[in-house]
């Protein structure tokens, strides 16, 4: 059993390729600013 774990998602950046790893998808990115552009690249 998991208890006290979450899974981590990693998000991908479609503007300029940059990752971030988190529950919840961003909602703007700290590198380009782009909003929106995230997409799920893998769990962890």
């Amino acid at each position: 059993m998991n208890r006290g774990w979450t899974k981590m998602a990693v998000w991908k950046c479609e503007a300029c390729g940059e990752t971030k790893e988190g529950r919840c998808k961003p909602q703007k990115c700290p590198k380009c600013e782009a909003k929106g552009q995230f997409v799920k690249a893998e769990e962890k």
